[in-house]
């Protein structure tokens, strides 16, 4: 979890963390200081290009179309509802409107900029594009099989190997 690579003093029980912006609100939970203790640091560009922004994200749908409806996402599409938001932490938006001094700390707004600058240059982390018996089960597919490889990391192959079988076998339920 989260808060066990920040806490255990010299022996926490992670050394790292693939997570998104929300997991400041975990931090906060510990001793750890966002920005001296946790730090953030992209995934790295494939070649020679540019990193694109990996992202998560939600999507706010009207399931009937009404001036209510369309009242409320024009409202919660609007830098206002992104400052109510991002002054708590754990959310970043990619509003372009808001004002990024709004975010809790230097970290959040570091992200907050890098994905305004991203443009259309980004990509939905690889869980959020799988099923869930892949992608999203702890201790299970991705996760164990990434976990598996920071352990061993010399056995690129074997994991390969696993990644390909376990996405197979989840693309098939």
């Amino acid at each position: 979890s989260v808060t066990q690579t920040f806490t255990g003093g010299d022996q926490p029980k992670a050394g790292m963390v693939f997570e998104a912006d929300f997991v400041g609100i975990n931090i906060a939970e510990t001793d750890a200081k966002i920005g001296t203790d946790a730090k953030v640091f992209p995934f790295p560009a494939v070649g020679s290009g540019q990193a694109p922004a990996v992202v998560g994200g939600d999507a706010a749908v009207a399931l009937k179309d009404s001036k209510g409806a369309q009242a409320l996402l024009t409202y919660l599409a609007s830098p206002e509802a992104a400052a109510i938001w991002a002054k708590t932490g754990g959310f970043i938006s990619p509003n372009k409107a808001l004002d990024t001094g709004t975010y809790p700390n230097d970290v959040q707004r570091g992200i907050a900029e890098a994905l305004i600058k991203a443009g259309d240059d980004i990509r939905y982390d690889m869980s959020d594009q799988m099923p869930q018996s892949f992608g999203g089960s702890p201790n299970k597919g991705e996760w164990k099989a990434l976990q598996d490889f920071l352990a061993k990391p010399k056995d690129v192959a074997a994991i390969q190997q696993r990644l390909e079988r376990d996405a197979a076998k989840a693309y098939k339920d």
